[in-house]
């Protein structure tokens, strides 16, 4: 028979959601087994089922506040029932953050706190609710001459919320900064349910005691719930071109890159793409270059500035051996800075790896990915961008049939490339819940031991989407630590090469191509 305390932790869901109704309205809290599925998993490849012995990533309840005090209510319920709370928006990144690990309450922050409050040309900011969307916010801003300096490249569909919890770098950033660098202040319901305004919506934070803005940007959702973010604009000088550099191969991108980050020149943003990934394109039948690889280099500003900063990388460019390619092509990829995985139309998922390295390292990073990617026999490919001068983020990803329990091997993917970046100085981007176990390696010990302490001060009853970030949990509580985690990764990977090679994109883009031809869709797409 079960106890009164386990009983009355199994009941919580129940008695919360009645709570929750009566305090934000019965039409704002869903709990049909339909609701809670859609929101499961996250948006760029969902987990196999099997995932489901390590986490409860289906929750119990769902809720769509419709204002500040709404979520206020909702995490003051959560502590009085003791129920876990994950904040959600768009769900684009993919490493768990947004995914329950326990059940509890997902607090989704797109469907109704979604509004654009204010676009002050003055003091160059504008206020938006969290779940506004990058794209939606950012062509207000154009339309009233300003520049939303950085956004994610699934800015079509990522919240303004969503990246900035994770901090993450972008189209732009090398140019402007991440999230961080472009956030002059936020509304943050903390794990109490008490308002913290984080910043100052107009001028500077330096000087002000504790930085609580940055404490709050890159937490992942762990130390409270952001509700509204006012960010800095940058004046449009009118001209925004992307310029394409076909190369042979990759590699060859290392001593221009390096020119160019050690230039005068600050493009707005650089990119790049290798062969195999126009090659997955092309099987998949979209309209693409015959290329070994092309560099994109972005340009913003005054028309005068920005011919005077073309002509100079074009000559850094020619210099090694890089073509210029048409006006035709730059345009065309830009236009698809943002849909990097096209290719999954074929029928299968595409599971990315994001670090960073320093830029000397560049090279050898690539040549490491590639060996991984063979080693593992995989269909992958190579893309990324420059965050700063000196910090290079490769993006290599594979595509993979997540309903198969033979391609859970593949999950070795993303921590060997995590592993690989910590040889060159750098490190994997972001924790979530499947990559939390590196908070120690990544940190440190010590800064591990401080930032679990500011988290346990703030969040007494451990609500605030627990088992993320700082420490990997499974649904029973038991923790994972980096040296077991790496065991299980290590043994996927021997299991994934022992495994014959599965020609599995090839075979979906015949019969993607086909389907296409029956319903008289063939032909490239653009």
């Amino acid at each position: 028979m079960a106890s009164a305390e386990e009983k009355n932790v199994r009941d919580a869901p129940a008695r919360a959601v009645k709570k929750l109704e009566a305090a934000i309205g019965k039409e704002n809290v869903k709990t049909s087994k339909m609701e809670r599925l859609l929101y499961s998993h996250e948006g760029s490849a969902p987990l196999p089922n099997i995932a489901q012995l390590g986490f409860m990533n289906v929750p119990d309840i769902v809720v769509r506040p419709t204002s500040t005090a709404d979520v206020q209510k909702i995490v003051r319920i959560a502590n009085e029932e003791g129920v876990p709370i994950v904040p959600r928006g768009a769900s684009t990144w993919g490493m768990g953050g947004s995914m329950p690990i326990f059940g509890g309450i997902i607090v989704d922050m797109m469907a109704r706190m979604n509004k654009i409050i204010d676009i002050d040309v003055d003091n160059l900011c504008c206020t938006v609710e969290a779940g506004a969307d990058y794209k939606k916010v950012y062509e207000a801003c154009l339309a009233k001459g300003l520049l939303l300096g950085s956004y994610p490249s699934s800015f079509p569909n990522a919240s303004i919320g969503g990246w900035t919890a994770k901090d993450g770098v972008g189209i732009g950033s090398y140019k402007y900064g991440g999230p961080g660098a472009n956030t002059r202040s936020m509304e943050v319901v903390m794990p109490d349910g008490s308002i913290c305004k984080t910043g100052f919506d107009h001028v500077v934070d330096n000087s002000a005691g504790y930085n609580v803005n940055a404490l709050q940007v890159g937490a992942e959702g762990t130390l409270g719930i952001i509700c509204k973010v006012t960010l800095k604009l940058q004046p449009f000088g009118g001209t925004l071109k992307n310029v394409a550099y076909a190369f042979s191969k990759l590699q060859d991108l290392g001593k221009p890159l390096w020119e160019l980050c050690r230039s005068q020149v600050v493009p707005l943003h650089i990119g790049f793409s290798d062969g195999r990934h126009f090659d997955f394109l092309r099987k998949a039948g979209k309209h693409v270059p015959e290329v070994g690889t092309i560099l994109n280099v972005a340009f913003e500003g005054s028309k005068e500035n920005v011919e005077r900063d073309e002509a100079a990388v074009d000559a850094m460019m020619a210099k090694h051996g890089g073509k210029k390619m048409s006006p035709e092509v730059g345009q065309h990829e830009w236009d698809e800075r943002c849909y990097e995985y096209r290719a999954r139309e074929v029928g299968l998922d595409s599971v990315p790896g994001e670090v960073v390295v320093r830029l000397k390292d560049f090279e050898a990073m690539t040549d490491k990915c590639y060996g991984l990617i063979d080693g593992l026999k995989m269909d992958g490919a190579i893309i990324g961008i420059m965050c700063d001068r000196n910090t290079v983020m490769f993006m290599p990803y594979y595509f993979l049939d997540s309903s198969s329990l033979l391609q859970m091997t593949s999950f070795a993917f993303s921590k060997k490339v995590g592993d690989m970046s910590y040889e060159y100085g750098g490190r994997a981007l972001g924790f979530g819940a499947l990559f939390s176990s590196n908070l120690e390696v990544i940190r440190g010990k010590d800064n591990a031991r401080q930032m679990k302490a500011i988290k346990n001060a703030l969040d007494k009853n451990e609500v605030m989407n627990p088992g993320k970030l700082l420490e990997m949990q499974t649904r029973y509580g038991i923790g994972i630590s980096s040296k077991l985690f790496g065991l299980a990764m290590d043994g996927l990977t021997v299991a994934k090469k022992a495994l014959p090679r599965q020609d599995q994109f090839d075979q979906k883009a015949e019969d993607y191509e086909m389907e296409r031809e029956k319903k008289g869709l063939g032909g490239h797409q653009h």
